[in-house]
């Protein structure tokens, strides 16, 4: 947050109980686990004895005060209901939904163990009771294990919302591609990355953060798919990468122009933001939130938007004409 230290964003997750996952970007496996099981497919975590009441499958609420306390001036939210699915509108199994809040009074981050899906992508997380008044909040969907890549979505709390909040509208993961790796050879060396649809990353094995260059994939997707984040910014490419991760010093990217711009025409490029995401300057990106990184100008043969800014991480990346 503006005026703080830079402190990582990880260590933020990781609360003083075991009720909470501590996860690095795209962490496929790390950390998802953390925190005790409610022994039910997509439950979070209950707040209750179970000598005392036990929540079943069908009402995974029933332990939980819904009265909303008095002294939160914010949204207070008991519990989260909702569904990942691919895009073509399949449930996906042992999918996690991770819910990253910012706590009323101070706006702390803190991320909850995610839940994994049941057969049909359905989840149910219960937020803990001392983390239910809530500034905002976004939703992390990603499926370990499998070639999707991440969605982020903020989820808004109209005013007079139930405590309990159904999401109708399903987070959809999208499929990528093995991208076309160089051996590592000289780990410092810059090398062009090819990825599906022709986008080219020029980077070097040693710029990632946590994760391995030899796993990198990505495609692009289809503009409505970033309806939920985009919030009336228009759109007119998107572009989504596994693993997610910060690359140190950035990447130099080129992109296909398949709008047929003419050469010399500009457009705005944005990441969206996810776990630990910061712009080159060291300006935090919230997850779910649209950040401007620059520009990128369409080549002289009009073949390739070339960026004139490097790209900080690797999540969403979307471009808009100007």
């Amino acid at each position: 947050m503006p005026g703080q230290p830079l402190v990582s964003r990880t260590a933020l997750f990781c609360v003083a109980t075991l009720l909470f996952a501590c996860s690095g970007p795209d962490g496929d496996d790390a950390g998802l686990d953390a925190g005790p099981d409610s022994g039910s497919v997509g439950a979070g975590d209950a707040n209750v004895d179970a000598t005392v009441c036990t929540p079943t499958a069908a009402e995974p609420f029933l332990c939980e005060d819904m009265t909303p306390d008095p002294a939160c001036p914010a949204s207070w939210v008991v519990g989260v209901t909702g569904r990942v699915e691919t895009a073509a509108g399949v449930g996906v199994e042992n999918a996690r939904a991770q819910f990253c809040v910012r706590l009323y009074p101070d706006d702390r981050l803190v991320c909850l163990a995610p839940p994994r899906t049941d057969a049909n992508g359905d989840f149910v997380i219960i937020v803990p009771l001392e983390l239910r008044c809530l500034n905002r909040a976004a939703m992390r969907a990603i499926a370990p294990g499998m070639p999707f890549a991440t969605s982020y979505c903020p989820v808004v709390f109209p005013a007079g919302s139930d405590p309990v909040f159904n999401i109708t509208e399903p987070y959809v993961v999208h499929p990528v591609t093995a991208a076309t790796v160089p051996p590592v050879g000289d780990e410092t060396a810059a090398r062009d990355v090819v990825f599906d649809s022709g986008l080219v990353l020029n980077l070097a094995p040693d710029d990632f953060v946590t994760q391995d260059y030899l796993e990198l994939a990505g495609a692009s997707v289809p503009v409505a798919a970033t309806s939920c984040f985009a919030d009336g910014v228009s759109i007119d490419g998107a572009y989504v990468f596994k693993p997610e991760d910060e690359i140190t010093g950035g990447a130099a990217v080129s992109i296909p122009n398949t709008t047929g711009l003419a050469p010399g025409a500009v457009v705005d490029l944005r990441i969206l933001g996810g776990l630990e995401t910061r712009q080159l300057d060291g300006t935090e990106v919230e997850e779910g939130e649209l950040a401007l990184i620059g520009t990128a100008t369409v080549s002289a043969d009009g073949t390739m938007l070339v960026g004139d800014n490097r790209v900080p991480y690797l999540s969403w990346l979307l471009w808009t004409a100007r």
